[in-house]
């Protein structure tokens, strides 16, 4: 007797429909599994039997081949634990057929007949509402990420003689629904407020400008100057995430095992700060089956790189494509991969190993050790950033001032000015910031009065800028006359992007010699 029904599995985070055919034989009682198998799902044969004996159900001394198509790609996870015991059951009639019509079935099977959760539901349950099913059965814990789907009847059951007497009539699983969170608080909240921060005020401008135009920033100063409270409190300052931000954040998260059972949709922005000693492939990504990695982990929110100069050369080197594509492509001999990655990335570093420099009272490192310490940062992922600032420690007197200093709400009214701005302007496009414009968009959003372009064309041959740097000064300043609702690009929101492009005297020329 033959039986099909359907599963699916996660390839990068784009789900693929599996069909799961079972045939039932006469001849010596076997059990095999084929279809261009991971190990884990040709190890799964005696997983099932002793789930479905411990559940209730046995199966008679017959051949059962299983096959899992189509088979020209590589079939991995334990997911198909579930849809091969329903297509067993509906060989041995008890289950009818016409019940699983329209229906997808995921889930691993413990040896006690629960269901365990699987990762990348919501890719996989996405992928089978496009190819038209209607009905979803998975383990309970993974029901809530599988409601997201806008039209799909989810059921979600904790153990697997749940879904059997639901498919029999005899016992119906509640329908689970997206449940839609409230808004904690109808004003904003800023648990981490730039307010606290002593002093600081033009490193604060240049996050401002940072969170408005989704600008990269490379923070440079000494231990303890405020680069790492200053990135902990840019989140708070970014325009909320829309829907489709949030659907792609959790597919992110659901593809590389990091979504809590039951915790639904990502609706915050991620901020990931990972230490600076992991590899290029924890970085960027990757694997014998690739898995997202920090910087796709960090896709919609803030990828912050502490330490900056402290990684590796390969793993700083990494960061270029992505930089720039906004996509991570991940190649492998079974296929390819490609992973979202377009998250704020905020850089901090030390100007020297010890940290100190130009402080020559504290500083004991030679020109050549600065020169080469901060060399691991190379040119080409410098052109890649936008914006660099360059921190001072605080003075004594900032410390005691009781002055007004700009807090996060002040500094989220000007981002958000910004950010509705940029919305009316590429409305109809596939892009939301300054710092995505390109080719035609540049000469129409960012054009320039006879004198300021004449400004900017000394600026670009006095210190021998880049094509690259040119375009980035225009984004840059496009945002600055954003955050001051200025429709027209000014000479001095010229001069300020300029200015977190140029050397730093005080830091012997920075990082653009």
């Amino acid at each position: 007797m033959f039986c099909k029904v359907y599963s699916a599995l996660c390839l990068g985070i784009e789900g693929r429909i599996v069909r799961v055919e079972v045939d039932m034989s006469s001849g010596l009682p076997t059990f095999q599994i084929v279809g261009e198998l991971s190990a884990e799902v040709r190890e799964s044969g005696p997983r099932i039997c002793t789930a479905m004996r411990n559940s209730g159900f046995s199966l008679p001394p017959k051949r059962y081949l299983i096959n899992l198509a189509p088979a020209d790609f590589r079939k991995s996870g334990t997911g198909f634990d579930l849809p091969v015991a329903v297509a067993l059951l509906s060989c041995i009639e008890h289950i009818s057929p016409e019940y699983l019509e329209n229906s997808i079935f995921i889930g691993e099977l413990g040896l006690n007949g629960r269901l365990v959760p699987v990762k990348g539901i919501l890719p996989m349950v996405s992928q089978a509402k496009r190819e038209g099913f209607c009905n979803c059965f998975v383990p309970a814990e993974n029901a809530e990420e599988a409601a997201i789907v806008s039209g799909m009847r989810v059921f979600g059951a904790a153990a697997f003689p749940e879904i059997v007497q639901h498919l029999q009539g005899k016992k119906e699983i509640p329908e689970e629904y997206h449940r839609k969170r409230d808004k904690v608080s109808r004003s904003r909240r800023y648990p981490l407020d730039f307010g606290e921060i002593c002093g600081q005020e033009a490193a604060k401008r240049c996050m401002q400008i940072c969170a408005a135009g989704h600008h990269h920033l490379l923070m440079v100063g000494p231990p303890g100057s405020g680069k790492t409270m200053m990135a902990e409190r840019l989140p708070y300052i970014l325009p909320e995430m829309s829907f489709d931000e949030q659907v792609i954040a959790t597919k992110i998260y659901s593809a590389a095992g990091r979504l809590k059972p039951g915790s639904g949709l990502i609706t915050c922005r991620p901020f990931r700060s990972p230490h600076h000693s992991v590899s290029d492939k924890v970085l960027i990504g990757g694997g014998a089956v690739p898995i997202p990695g920090e910087i796709s982990l960090a896709h919609g929110g803030i990828l912050f790189l502490d330490e900056f100069a402290e990684f590796s050369r390969s793993a700083i080197e990494a960061l270029r494509q992505p930089l720039e594509a906004g996509e991570v492509f991940i190649h492998r001999v079974r296929g390819d991969y490609c992973f979202p990655a377009k998250p704020l990335v905020v850089a901090a570093a030390n100007p020297c190993p010890c940290g100190y420099y130009p402080d020559r009272k504290r500083c004991r490192c030679t020109q050549v050790q600065i020169q080469r310490y901060m060399s691991k940062i190379s040119g080409p992922v410098m052109e890649r950033l936008d914006l660099c600032v360059y921190i001072r420690r605080v003075d004594y007197r900032h410390m005691k001032a009781r002055e007004a200093a700009m807090d996060s709400r002040r500094m989220y009214k000007g981002v958000k000015q910004a950010y509705q701005m940029q919305r009316e302007r590429f409305s109809g496009c596939d892009i939301q910031y300054n710092s995505e414009m390109k080719g035609q968009m540049l000469e129409e959003y960012c054009c320039l009065d006879s004198d300021t372009q004449d400004f900017l064309g000394r600026i670009y041959e006095k210190f021998h800028l880049s094509a690259r740097t040119y375009q980035k000064i225009l984004k840059v300043a496009r945002t600055i006359s954003d955050l001051e609702g200025s429709l027209n690009i000014r000479m001095e929101h010229v001069a300020e992007a300029v200015g977190y492009r140029l050397p730093d005297e005080n830091y012997g020329g920075g990082l653009w010699d």
